[in-house]
């Protein structure tokens, strides 16, 4: 084993070397998304504050139920208390630590199985870098489950084959980080682990007794798992119901599916030019998956693990051994889900089955493709150095060998609605020409000893297919020039940001607390206010507080203007909303009159001009609190919008303390009123009015209020999100979705 995870040790760092060496870091969402959210908890737990409230992001974002914010990954956690600045390439080594440990968590099932050393390292290095896990490595949340997934699984079995308590423990602490990415990936993969648990009982001599023998460590599992989970995902339910997205609709879904033609980039990499210009099906070339790009499609493991499956596995029958039963399914069963709209599987998995219809990728399905082709390439070599060579059956060989060329064929053939045929027919020669000697060098070695020779070189080039077309590519790599803006700015942008840093500053100092946009100034700067601290009215997530998304209409991203749309709610930003909301400044991309949605830009002072960046004040923006008479409904303290009966100042209100989750105002009335908060309205708020608690109304549809008698008092808003009170309503929320209609 310890040679096994030795060489495993080596092929992950000569792979992540290649960011290291090229100066790139895993781009996109990765840190447009992620790493800011990052940034934003870590400074938030080094303030001695807690982020589960996140005011810089559209308008107020309930980051304790997001399942992209990173706060309940106690990897990240623990290093945001610990690093006072976290760098963009520490954050990906970070990353890479968690595929590191999974890779070695496949290199000890195989060990547990007795595979040889090839085969450990063969398995690994396509758990870490092999299909999607090398085209979707900026999608943070996903790639952390998809890491913890083998770390759980080989838990499991140990738990359940020696009955070792602290080991379930372990198991349920894993399958809980697996579970907690609240992503589709993480539902498919529980389901697998699911699946494994059965599995290991129903192979037992006598299930039955195995199983009544076990129960305590199942018990266990479940107990301290789903004591784990159950907050987590309450709290998130509850965002999903009141999000932007609480389900997706079939036929949108479908639009995330895998053409079947791009089956054939598990053995050509290049076949629709992925690594330079892509040709292949997605949104530019098929409106039919239009929710896939050349990453969704990326699924290239290399010509040796694709051998062994159709020669070993399919044709020589060893895909149906004992053992591999399970995994010879997940793999026919994820290619069929990933396929979409091209088998009826997903029709019906997507009806029927709990959890399918909160999302809308099929493509996802292409972590479990993986996993399962990795651990049934393990067996397969293993097999190989046990026994060598399969019998050969003709029709199997034929079936096989006809199946690879009508996929190859069938990409060449697509390519043709570019005008790339060629380069696709190019492409596919070349990989082709490496099959046939791996196929040779199995073929040659005919002892044991040869064939153990044999199986390390095929791994060997396996292995360095993997480090050329997987790692710090066009997929998953960029310069860390490119996102300089998140760490170190350059150029005019440091200008921009001291400018608006300083204004910014000088506001609250007058204990005022403005609201910023940024707009139209590239994928970095989408979620930058999260790294400033600027309270922003946008941002970039694609779950958002579904009442504010339609009232504002900020959009999932902002790196281009035309993406900003202005409804009725808010059509300019002068209107009485973007006032309320205290939007103070405008930072453009271009000047505030070019915008093509705005057909009357509003009056603004130019206090930056551009290029590359312009900002604006605004004028006429309300204060962050403010007490305004009440109408009658206002003495209702349930949450419905409650109407201000008159825009009058009923009295004067100051902030004396803002922090992520908690704002107190001091507020001064001679007759009483409505005391307004201009932040968003989410569950799990309370506020207390000298030191008692006291019913918040929703003001305005969108915000905070309470009802205050005459005189000065002070009110401390706060957000409790685990609380009894909040996690009863949050229940009670979650049972009124999944009870049956009348």
């Amino acid at each position: 084993m310890t040679a096994s995870i030795s060489l495993v040790a080596v092929v992950w760092l000569l792979a992540v070397s290649r960011w290291i060496v090229k100066d790139s870091v895993i781009p996109w969402d990765s840190k447009n998304q992620f790493y800011a959210f990052f940034r934003f908890f870590s400074a938030t737990l080094r303030a001695g504050e807690w982020p589960f409230w996140n005011p810089y992001h559209y308008g107020g974002h309930p980051s304790v139920a997001d399942p992209q914010s990173l706060i309940f990954s106690p990897t990240f956690v623990v290093w945001g208390v610990l690093d006072a600045a976290p760098t963009m390439q520490a954050f990906d080594l970070v990353v890479f630590a968690h595929l590191l440990a999974g890779g070695i968590a496949i290199a000890i099932i195989g060990w547990r199985a007795r595979w040889p050393v090839a085969g450990c390292v063969l398995a690994a290095s396509l758990f870490m870098f092999g299909g999607a896990a090398s085209g979707r490595l900026q999608h943070t949340g996903i790639i952390l489950s998809y890491s913890l997934f083998p770390v759980a699984l080989v838990m499991l079995q140990v738990a359940l084959q020696r009955r070792l308590h602290w080991v379930a423990v372990g198991f349920a602490i894993s399958a809980a980080g697996v579970a907690l990415g609240r992503n589709q990936v993480a539902l498919l993969l529980c389901m697998l682990l699911l699946a494994a648990g059965m599995a290991e009982l129903w192979r037992a001599p006598q299930p039955a007794g195995h199983l009544r023998d076990r129960l305590g460590i199942l018990t266990t599992m479940a107990v301290v798992c789903g004591a784990l989970l159950v907050v987590p995902m309450l709290l998130t339910l509850q965002f999903a119901d009141l999000s932007n997205r609480p389900a997706e609709v079939l036929n949108d879904a479908l639009r995330g599916s895998l053409y079947p033609a791009n089956l054939a980039t598990l053995v050509v990499p290049n076949i629709f030019g992925t690594h330079a210009s892509y040709w292949g099906p997605g949104a530019s070339t098929l409106a039919d998956v239009a929710l896939t790009d050349d990453g969704e499609n990326y699924l290239f493991v290399g010509t040796v693990p694709i051998l062994l499956l159709l020669w070993f596995g399919v044709s020589g029958g060893n895909a149906w051994r004992p053992g591999r039963h399970l995994m010879t399914g997940t793999l026919a069963i994820a290619c069929l889900f990933m396929l979409g709209r091209y088998t009826p599987f997903y029709d019906l998995a997507f009806r029927f089955v709990p959890g399918i219809d909160l999302f809308r990728r099929p493509t996802d399905a292409s972590f479990v493709f993986g996993i399962a082709l990795a651990i049934l390439s393990g067996h397969l070599l293993a097999d190989y150095v046990r026994d060598g060579l399969p019998r050969t059956r003709l029709l199997p060989t034929f079936a096989v060998a006809s199946m690879l060329l009508a996929l190859v064929g069938s990409a060449v053939l697509f390519s043709t609605r570019t005008g790339h045929a060629l380069d696709a027919a190019r492409e596919a020669a070349l990989a082709g020409a490496i099959m046939p000697v791996a196929a040779l060098i199995l073929h040659g070695a005919r002892r044991p000893a040869a064939r153990v020779a044999a199986a390390g070189l095929v791994t060997c080039i396996a292995v360095a297919e993997l480090l050329w077309w997987n790692a710090a590519s066009r997929l998953n790599a960029e310069s860390r020039s490119l996102y300089a803006v998140l760490e170190t700015p350059a150029g005019a942008e440091p200008a921009a940001i001291t400018r608006l840093d300083s204004l910014i500053e000088e506001d609250h100092r007058r204990g005022d607390y403005p609201r910023v946009e940024v707009l139209g100034l590239g994928g970095p700067w989408q979620n930058l206010a999260m790294v400033r601290g600027w309270e922003a009215t946008n941002g970039y997530n694609p779950l958002r507080i579904g009442i504010y998304d339609s009232l504002v209409s900020p959009g999932e991203e902002n790196w281009d203007v035309r993406h900003r749309q202005f409804p009725p709610s808010f059509p300019n930003y002068n209107s009485p909303l973007a006032q309320a909301l205290g939007l103070t400044y405008l930072v453009l991309g271009q000047p505030l009159d070019r915008l093509p949605a705005l057909t009357a830009p509003p009056a603004a002072d130019l206090l930056l001009p551009g290029p590359p960046v312009w900002i604006y004040r605004l004028s006429g923006a309300m204060s962050r609190a403010c007490v305004f008479g009440k109408s009658d409904a206002a003495a209702d303290a349930s949450r419905d919008s409650t109407a201000l009966s008159s825009t009058e100042y009923r009295g004067v209100a100051k902030i004396a303390a803002s922090a992520p989750g908690r704002v107190e105002v001091v507020a001064t009335s001679a007759e009483g009123g409505l005391l307004v908060l201009h932040d968003i309205d989410y569950p799990g708020w309370f506020a207390d009015l000298d030191g008692k608690p006291t019913p918040i109304l929703r003001a305005d549809i969108l915000f905070r209020a309470v009802e205050i008698p005459p005189g000065t008092h002070r009110v401390s808003f706060r957000f409790a999100p685990f609380s009894l009170a909040n996690l009863r309503a949050a229940l009670n929320a979650v049972l009124r979705q999944t009870s049956p209609g009348p």
